[in-house]
C-alpha cells in the first residue's frame, strides 16, 4: 500500500468517528388551533435557519385544505431531524397559495407562531419562536390569531 492510499483510508476511518452521524428524523405532530372558518388551507412550515426565517428556503412544508367537517382545530404532522426550529402556520383562507398582508406587511390572513410568540412591535423573531425537537416530542400548539 503506498502512502497516498494509506492517507485516504486513515483520513476517512478518522472522519467516520468524529462526525455525528445523520440523525433519524421524527414525525412532530402540530395541533394548530383557532381556525375560525373551514374555506381555503393551513400552511404549516419549519425553518432551522433564522437567516432563511419567513423565506421560501425552509426545513420543511405541509399544506392542509380545510374541509366541511376541520373544525376549530386540525392536525399536522413534519418529518424533521432533531434541532432547534421556529414554525409558522397561517390560514389561507383564500386559498391562493400566499399570505395576504397589507401594503406594510401586517398579514391580513390569521398566523401564528412556534411558542405562540406574539411580537408586539416590529417582525416576529426566529430565537422567540424557537423550540427543539427531539425524539421524546409532545404534541407543539400553535394558535391562530
Amino acid at each position: 500500500m503506498n502512502k497516498q492510499t494509506f492517507s485516504g483510508l486513515l483520513l476517512a476511518a478518522l472522519t467516520s468517528f468524529c462526525l455525528p452521524a445523520n440523525a433519524e428524523p421524527i414525525t412532530v405532530t402540530v395541533a394548530i388551533k383557532g381556525i375560525a372558518s373551514n374555506t381555503g388551507s393551513i400552511v404549516l412550515s419549519a425553518y432551522n435557519d433564522p437567516d432563511k426565517w419567513f423565506s421560501e428556503d425552509v426545513a420543511a412544508r405541509e399544506r392542509l385544505e380545510l374541509t366541511e367537517s376541520s373544525g376549530e382545530q386540525v392536525s399536522i404532522q413534519l418529518s424533521l431531524e432533531p434541532g432547534e426550529y421556529a414554525l409558522t402556520a397561517y390560514h389561507d383562507e383564500n386559498d391562493n397559495k400566499k399570505l395576504d398582508s397589507n401594503f406594510i406587511g401586517i398579514p391580513r390572513e390569521p398566523t401564528g407562531l412556534s411558542n405562540n410568540h406574539r411580537p408586539r412591535f416590529g417582525p416576529p423573531k426566529y430565537k422567540k419562536a424557537a423550540i427543539e425537537v427531539h425524539a421524546e416530542q409532545d404534541v407543539i400548539e400553535i394558535t391562530l390569531q
